[in-house]
């Protein structure tokens, strides 16, 4: 899918939101092709660092661009050539069949399609390791969220701050618990559904049923006359 100029231009300078709905940074600059497609963007960050994106990281979502996690964009990258790949791994097997293709020709064929395999499956298990570690990130961000919130009611139980001060902090933290908590719900559909990498199984794909069918031949009985 191709973002234009046009459609995301009109965002320049504005406050771009990631999945969970957090401020990524400032959208600042597009970089576009003579067809005036998006190819990059670049958002300065709070920090004032400004980085690059590659359009694929960015999705309209109601309206509004939203930047997407990297492991994100590589998990729908790969999921999305396995598909590819075994679609036509079932195409091949049924053209075999039919007597489309020789033998020698659905041999180089599988032959190919199962090594761009192993490849998305080397992928693969590469980001899995890369998912471990933001799982890790996540779950330290759980724990210090949850040491504030404590902490937070300590201190109002000890008439350090007052009731709104507690009200407002407490709402800040539990939102972040959400967020946070979210994340790491989306991460481990995301392993999961990596994990169906793993199968090339060969189903054999219903075949296109022809409207109107005539058969070749017509056979019709006559009732014989007593």
């Amino acid at each position: 899918m191709t973002i234009t100029v046009e459609e995301i231009g009109k965002y320049l300078g504005q406050t771009i939101q990631d999945m969970m709905g957090r401020p990524a940074g400032k959208l600042v600059g597009l970089n576009a092709d003579f067809k005036d497609e998006v190819q990059s963007v670049q958002i300065a960050r709070t920090e004032g660092e400004v980085t690059e994106h590659s359009i694929t990281s960015v999705k309209i979502i109601n309206g509004h661009p939203v930047l997407l996690q990297a492991w994100r964009v590589e998990a729908e990258d790969l999921k999305r050539e396995h598909g590819i790949i075994k679609r036509r791994r079932q195409a091949i097997e049924l053209l075999l069949k039919d007597g489309d293709i020789d033998q020698t020709e659905y041999n180089q064929q599988r032959s190919g399609y199962e090594d761009i395999h192993k490849e998305i499956v080397t992928k693969r298990d590469t980001l899995i390791e890369t998912l471990k570690e933001v799982q890790s990130k996540l779950e330290q961000q759980i724990r210090d969220l949850q040491n504030a919130l404590t902490n937070n009611k300590m201190l109002y139980t000890a008439s350090e701050i007052d009731e709104p001060t507690y009200q407002t902090v407490t709402e800040s933290i539990r939102a972040g618990l959400e967020i946070t908590r979210k994340e790491m719900r989306d991460l481990d559909n995301t392993r999961d559904s990596l994990q169906e990498i793993d199968s090339l199984e060969v189903k054999e794909p219903p075949r296109p049923s022809a409207p109107n069918y005539i058969p070749d031949v017509v056979v019709i009985k006559m009732k014989e006359s007593a």
